[in-house]
């Protein structure tokens, strides 16, 4: 799947036959390729004539509207999935009790032992670190005692303490003294740090949705977030997984391998929020695009695919679930 970003501000997206134009005033700046282009996500401040929307729409590109600093604004929607018995299945799935219940326990199951595979990798490459492996003991101990839970409330409460205990020792993974780390803040995000991981989460949820559109599922109705207006709730569910598989490497090796510095980041202020500069972003963004290209081997496949391919295969494997094709939902456990 080919997935450009157009974050130059000011620039006018135009078409010329099946060829799409970025305009900056008088200039052309770039030309893309319709046919081979799957996902076009435009940030900040960029005009898009009534001819490319058009062009857009007939081609079934996924278009996706995002701010300048990485927020989520919108899609352009194509018509839904045909697939009405999967969506059925979800509506009918999910909203009984028990099955919420289960699948909610696999995937706070798989962000708990994920994150403490990070943490023991990062206590490794230290030479050891007591706090790391005393971290990951508690991680585990959480992760078994989910079994026992009986109630979706006690599956979020497990996670949210899982995710507090896990960032009480993210700071100690970052060797770059340029940077600290005392907490996790977002909406907005008040240091570099949490600058990094709310655009890489952001950025993985888009992965995420374009996954459960392609797989037809309703991306709104999951089974651990509750249902809330606006939030893709089974997005924020399946992306879970993969936050200390994908994110948060990618942002502690930008920092201690000083792929961004202080100069990078802007603010109006003291307590005002910290912001990407424009270079900074782009370059940010290109790392994001090269880490989900990266291949791993996927056992149920037994073959080796892109972050973006397993992330679809996830998806589709927690469709089977729904329609009872598949006992469990097992999800993407990393060594």
């Amino acid at each position: 799947m080919k997935t450009i970003y157009l974050t130059e501000q000011g620039a006018t997206l135009r078409r010329d036959g099946p060829v799409l134009q970025v305009w900056k005033g008088r200039r052309r700046r770039a030309e893309l390729l319709v046919h081979d282009l799957d996902q076009l996500v435009l940030m900040g401040n960029i005009m898009v004539t009534p001819a490319v929307l058009d062009f857009l729409i007939a081609e079934r590109v996924d278009t996706v509207f995002m701010s300048f600093h990485g927020r989520f604004r919108g899609r352009l929607m194509h018509e839904h999935s045909k697939n009405v018995h999967l969506r059925l299945a979800q509506y009918e799935q999910l909203r009984a009790p028990g099955v919420a219940l289960r699948l909610a326990r696999c995937i706070v199951r798989g962000k708990i032992l994920n994150a403490r595979t990070f943490l023991l990798k990062a206590a490794r490459r230290q030479g050891g670190s007591p706090e790391l492996s005393a971290c990951a003991v508690r991680l585990a101990a959480m992760a078994e005692r989910l079994a026992e839970m009986e109630t979706l409330d006690q599956v979020r409460g497990c996670e949210g303490r899982a995710s507090a205990v896990y960032f009480e020792v993210f700071g100690r993974l970052i060797k770059n003294p340029d940077f600290a780390f005392n907490g996790r803040n977002r909406r907005p995000p008040m240091d570099p740090v949490n600058v990094l991981l709310s655009l890489g989460y952001t950025l993985l949820a888009n992965v995420v949705e374009t996954a459960v559109q392609i797989v037809g599922l309703d991306p709104y109705l999951g089974a651990l977030h509750e249902i809330a207006y606006g939030r893709p709730s089974l997005v924020c569910d399946l992306m879970e997984e993969y936050r200390s598989v994908i994110v948060d490497p990618m942002v502690v090796a930008c920092l201690n391998q000083r792929s961004f510095g202080p100069d990078d980041f802007e603010t109006a202020g003291d307590g005002e929020p910290v912001r990407f500069k424009r270079t900074a972003m782009r370059w940010f963004i290109e790392l994001f695009e090269r880490r989900v290209r990266e291949q791993i081997l996927y056992v149920p496949r037994g073959q080796r695919l892109t972050y973006r391919q397993v992330i679809e295969e996830q998806v589709r494997s927690f469709a089977r679930c729904l329609l009872g094709d598949e006992a469990a939902y097992t999800p993407l456990l990393v060594r």
